[in-house]
């Protein structure tokens, strides 16, 4: 399927499953992955805080990054936990590859539930609620049910940059 550089970057609450999903979707793919929450300036935070003020701002252009370094090269699939619209817009700001987002959607009691069930899971339950407090709904990005069994997800993913690039 690879005949592009695709730069796809799953989005959603803590416990989406879109580091799952994202690691297997570029590994069908044969491009990197990377987990925006394991970059360096995201290991410093307390445990259950996004980024503040100019912190915020660099970790977001790190991401940014790594988009504009890997769309030069084979392409990568990112997830982060990039819940508002404003970051969103920072990240792809002066990016001309084209970025393909992917939300992973799902409701507050199933992430809980999900989080509870996984235990290597970084952040407790109870702070999952401030991710949904935050979220901004992306409205151009390709909504994945996180309900939905994973290869499922993952095939839903392959089969739309298959439909739009060809």
């Amino acid at each position: 399927m690879k005949k592009h550089n695709y730069i796809v970057i799953l989005v959603g609450v803590c416990g989406s499953g879109k580091r799952s999903v994202g690691e297997k979707v570029a590994q069908r793919l044969e491009i990197p992955f990377f987990d925006a929450e394991k970059l360096p300036l995201s290991k410093a935070l307390p445990e259950g805080q996004l980024p503040q003020d100019v912190d915020l701002e660099k970790w977001l252009m790190s991401i940014k990054e790594i988009i504009l370094a890997e769309s030069a090269k084979k392409g990568c699939v990112i997830s982060c936990s990039v819940l508002k619209k404003e970051h969103r817009l920072l990240i792809a700001d002066q990016v001309e590859h084209e970025l393909d987002w992917v939300f992973m959607n799902g409701s507050y009691e199933h992430v809980v539930q999900r989080a509870e069930q996984t235990e290597n899971h970084d952040r407790p339950a109870a702070m999952i609620k401030s991710d949904f407090e935050a979220l901004e709904i992306p409205k151009r990005a390709l909504t994945i049910d996180i309900a939905s069994p994973e290869p499922e997800n993952i095939d839903t993913i392959l089969k739309y940059l298959a439909r739009k690039y060809g």
